[in-house]
């Protein structure tokens, strides 16, 4: 029998009562573990993480994420950047249902369909939404959507909602709900209201039509969108976060930076004289060095600076930013970037040769691993429209209705020209297939398939109205290529007839190499490898006097090997003998 699950701390009380801050153990088994200062703030941290998360500290991440995202440009473009890969124009539906018919009605249904799933309609299409979702996780940590319809229709709508809309509304401070009877004394984590073994049971939604201020959904009406990183997490963290530290340090240190270079922009001319002081009395006679008035005198097409003999003026320089600034940038910017599961190479690289070819492969398991949490969801909304348009009378569902993937995006790669090549040399080698070369290319290979049969079709059809050969129009050419020329064209006969011959020449080769093998001694001929040639070559039957001959040879003919025609007809004569005696 299968062990009990685990059930989650349920009651107002908890297992935190049993917890002991002044045991110790030995200082000397684990050095790490003596006193310091530095663990003071760290002592608390062995809980659950949808604990220790509570709604006032996700509050506080949601909104640095979002800050850092809308101050740095460097954040704010890597987030659009990884977007715009995972997206990558592709996630167009492809329904893997074996029945051919419905497959197809289901797909040519979402594409016509794509910018209405949406309950705001207009500019936001289902499948732009991956894109939306994808910042979203980076940004929020997690997103939901709402599986909805209209309610004079039954169509299927979804309502997307950003992190913000789930909380700990209503009277759950203490983390439990009491104001809702279907779910009183169930725990809400952020937003989540979770069973005995943390999984949702509903989710606390925030709606200012209500008086209440919210409506607790159940979960089988909201998918989720999360990268949970922990077993205990009831809500998505934004990978910006992890370097939440470096990024307000870099905004800082930045805008330090840029007064430093303000100033010394200003500077333009230092001067140099005997008091190291301004000079008022020069200044009252207009002629520079006091506060009020300008230390030069104009002049058509220049200007005349006066200073004292022994003084100097020299043009202000700065090495500004400094090399050593701009290292420490690159440092932090690369630790920030790679705890997002992102590369700081995306904005400018350096790398070369075997770098290139890991910091790519870095690259597209960030975007498959963002891939595959965002497919997961909206594979889940995409069965709930099939079955909705499904009850709507738009197709029937056959039994495996549920079965439904989506094309790729484009696979990230520095050097598309030497990975096509790779990929026709381990097509030839038989170890890939067409169908992964396309879809790493983010393409769909029925797809492609379909489209080189109708452009081979509309080659002919345009070639024959104008009165050209298929292959002028079909082949691309090289300046510099010999002009391809047009195949002749056989007729029904001359096909016929080079089948014959080549019919011809295959048998002539069997009859020589039978004759070969009989010569030899290797084969013994019988009555049936005649009957055999006989019938291949088209020839009449054996004649009753063949098979008769055969039948007094006791049907077969002992071997005419390579010896003198005398020999021959000796042993001939002399086997004739024996067999009479």
């Amino acid at each position: 029998m299968a062990v009990s699950p685990l059930k989650s701390t349920y009651g107002r009380t908890g297992s935190n009562s049993a917890y002991h801050p002044y045991r110790s153990g030995s200082s000397e088994f684990y050095a790490g573990g003596r006193n310091d200062q530095r663990r003071l703030n760290t002592r608390n941290l062995d809980k659950d993480i949808a604990d220790m998360m509570t709604a006032n500290r996700h509050k506080m991440m949601l909104g640095d994420s979002r800050y850092i995202f809308r101050s740095s440009a460097a954040i704010s473009g890597a987030v659009r950047q990884k977007a715009n890969y995972v997206y990558g124009g592709s996630w167009r539906m492809q329904s893997l249902s074996a029945d051919t018919d419905f497959a197809l009605a289901v797909e040519e249904d979402f594409k016509r369909l794509d910018m209405m799933f949406d309950i705001r309609g207009g500019n936001f299409g289902f499948r732009k939404s991956i894109w939306r979702g994808s910042k979203l996780l980076d940004v929020d940590g997690d997103f939901f959507v709402i599986l909805t319809e209209q309610p004079e229709t039954g169509f299927p709508k979804l309502q997307f909602l950003e992190s913000h809309r789930v909380g700990d509304w209503g009277d759950c401070r203490e983390g439990f709900v009491t104001d809702d009877p279907a779910y009183n004394g169930r725990r809400i984590q952020t937003g989540v209201i979770v069973d005995d073994y943390m999984a949702p049971v509903a989710y606390r939604v925030k709606d200012d039509s209500r008086v209440k201020g919210f409506q607790d959904i159940p979960a089988n009406s909201v998918v989720h969108f999360a990268d949970m990183e922990w077993f205990s997490q009831s809500r998505g963290e934004p990978s910006i976060a992890a370097g939440i530290l470096s990024w307000y340090d870099l905004a800082e240190t930045m805008d330090a930076q840029k007064v430093k270079t303000k100033i010394n922009s200003m500077l333009t001319l230092v001067e140099s004289n005997e008091s190291g002081t301004r000079d008022i009395g020069r200044n009252a006679l207009g002629i520079g060095g006091g506060t009020s008035a300008p230390a030069t005198s104009y002049m058509s097409g220049g200007t005349i600076r006066v200073i004292k003999s022994g003084g100097s003026l020299l043009a202000h320089t700065a090495n500004d930013p400094p090399a050593a600034f701009l290292n420490f940038m690159t440092l932090v910017e690369t630790q920030a970037f790679y705890s997002m599961g992102w590369r700081r190479e995306m904005l400018s690289s350096s790398l070369t040769g075997a770098g290139v070819r890991g910091f790519a492969d870095d690259i597209n398991k960030s975007i498959a691993a963002r891939r595959e949490v965002l497919e997961n969801g909206f594979k889940r909304c995409a069965q709930y429209i099939i079955g909705k348009r499904a009850k709507m009378g738009a197709y029937s569902l056959p039994k495996d209705w549920w079965k439904v993937s989506f094309t790729k995006p484009a696979e990230f790669t520095v050097d598309a020209g030497n990975m096509r090549k790779a990929d026709i040399e381990d097509l030839r080698a038989g170890l890939t297939t067409a169908t992964n070369i396309v879809e790493r290319r983010g393409e769909d290979y029925n797809d492609v398939v379909i489209q080189r049969n109708k452009e081979v079709a509309f080659h002919k059809k345009t070639a024959e109205e104008y009165g050209n050969a298929p292959h002028e129009i079909s082949i691309l050419t090289k300046p510099g290529d010999a002009p391809p020329t047009e195949a002749a064209v056989e007729s029904d006969e001359e096909v016929e007839h080079k089948k014959a011959v080549l019919q011809f020449e295959t048998l002539k080769a069997k009859f020589d190499s039978y004759g070969v093998g009989v010569r030899a001694g290797s084969i013994t001929p019988q009555a049936d490898d005649e009957t055999s040639f006989r019938e291949e070559a088209g020839l009449p039957s054996a004649s009753p006097e063949v098979k008769k001959a055969w039948l007094d040879d006791g049907g077969y003919r002992r071997p005419i090997t390579l010896q003198s025609g005398a020999e021959a007809q000796s042993n001939i004569l002399e086997t004739n003998t024996q067999e009479d005696e």
